[in-house]
């Protein structure tokens, strides 16, 4: 009886684990890139030029009667730089509630390169009822600019440019945030439904930093403790379709920041983001098109509001794959009236030449010209804060 226990006990535990799966995925991206940004010029050996270097770990559980249990663990590498995956935690200069004077309080957000750094999520799915994720999940707003042109968040789409994915300062834009929940619809006829929630955190003692240099993008979290800082709220609302030729996607992101120590008093309190963006695609030839309207309110100061509209197509032959883009940012209203009606243009090509399904060569090349200064400052250059930025990357993209 004993042995006939511990076999059906062996049975049971190896039943379990074949309807479990994990599966390890990613890609590595480097090669030689030269920016001219603004008067200052530099090149060297880069990462990321035409997509983000990383590496996945993917699990699903099968728990029966159509439900699975899933996760994603990612981490983003910087394939160029040893110190840059050490582990390290930035300081980000904040201004204390003591003093006006900036301090360093480490960022748990902005180790570059360290493990579980990218989207962090487990959930439960189906077919029927959809599925519910936890953990720092991305925004269906970065679902929505990959639709609506080619280069993702890669040289070529202006990200971090005249493009955001997230609802925070333009130079920090975020495609994910902290302490996340998100339901996806079932997928009917092509369409699915999102709702993405982030919930805002106040803490019982304020003034641990009460007007950070940081924007609502980065890492709101100074301690890792529920109540121990403050975190912005976000609620977004996703509408993705796919049916044949045709995508398309939509995402409304609200921000609230109202009653946090995250920003300044006189700093924005609420933002909204909506993007929308689609491609059709006739034989080797696919045609995007992308829209952004960004709109700030404070307590202090006017309204601030800027849109982004692009058209790109990508065209494929054997194992050539060419790219081309063409977008206007425009600040429509600005609490700087000499901004006001300003644009920044931006022009890029592309170009693929594929190895293999896994591994190609690329070129980039990304040109803004910057009248509407929507191109945050760098502060290690010597630049002025308008004129024109480029981007030029040649390197080597592999996939496994």
């Amino acid at each position: 009886m004993k042995k006939t226990l511990v076999a059906i006990a062996a049975l049971a535990a190896f039943g379990a684990q074949a309807q479990s799966s994990v599966t390890i995925d990613g890609g590595l991206d480097a090669g030689y890139q030269a920016i001219n940004y603004k008067g200052a010029k530099v090149s060297a050996i880069g990462g990321n030029g035409s997509s983000t270097s990383q590496i996945n770990f993917r699990g699903t559980s099968d728990l029966g009667g159509g439900l699975k249990a899933n996760f994603r663990v990612e981490t983003d590498w910087n394939v160029v730089s040893n110190k840059a995956n050490t582990g390290f935690i930035n300081g980000t200069d904040q201004t204390t509630a003591a003093a006006a004077t900036s301090a360093k309080i480490a960022n748990a957000n902005s180790g570059g390169g360290t493990f579980g750094n990218g989207e962090l999520r487990v959930g439960l799915s189906s077919a029927d009822m959809g599925s519910l994720d936890l953990g720092a999940v991305n925004f269906n707003t970065l679902t929505t600019t990959g639709v609506g042109q080619p280069y993702g968040t890669a040289i070529g789409g202006g990200f971090r440019g005249v493009l955001r994915s997230d609802s925070g300062t333009m130079a920090a834009s975020a495609v994910r945030a902290d302490n996340s929940i998100r339901y996806m619809t079932p997928t009917v006829a092509g369409l699915t439904g999102t709702l993405h929630k982030v919930q805002k955190v106040t803490k019982a003692t304020a003034g641990t930093s009460a007007a950070p240099a940081s924007t609502y993008s980065n890492a709101f979290d100074y301690s890792t403790a529920i109540g121990a800082y403050d975190y912005a709220g976000i609620t977004e609302l996703g509408l993705n379709y796919a049916n044949g030729p045709v995508a398309a996607s939509f995402s409304n992101q609200k921000t609230d920041n109202l009653g946090t120590d995250v920003i300044a008093a006189a700093a924005s309190t609420k933002r909204t983001l909506n993007t929308l963006g689609a491609n059709y695609t006739v034989g080797p030839v696919v045609a995007y098109a992308l829209y952004q309207n960004f709109k700030t309110e404070s307590a202090t100061a006017a309204v601030s509001e800027s849109t982004y509209q692009a058209f790109s197509a990508k065209y494929t032959t054997g194992n050539h794959v060419l790219m081309a883009s063409v977008g206007t940012y425009t600040q429509d209203l600005s609490s700087t009236a000499a901004l006001v009606g300003k644009k920044s243009k931006l022009s890029s090509v592309g170009y693929d030449y594929n190895l293999s399904k896994t591994t190609a060569l690329y070129a980039r090349m990304e040109s803004i010209k910057d009248e509407a200064k929507a191109i945050t400052a760098v502060p290690t250059l010597d630049v002025t804060a308008d004129g024109k930025r480029t981007r030029t990357a040649i390197g080597l993209r592999t996939a496994f």
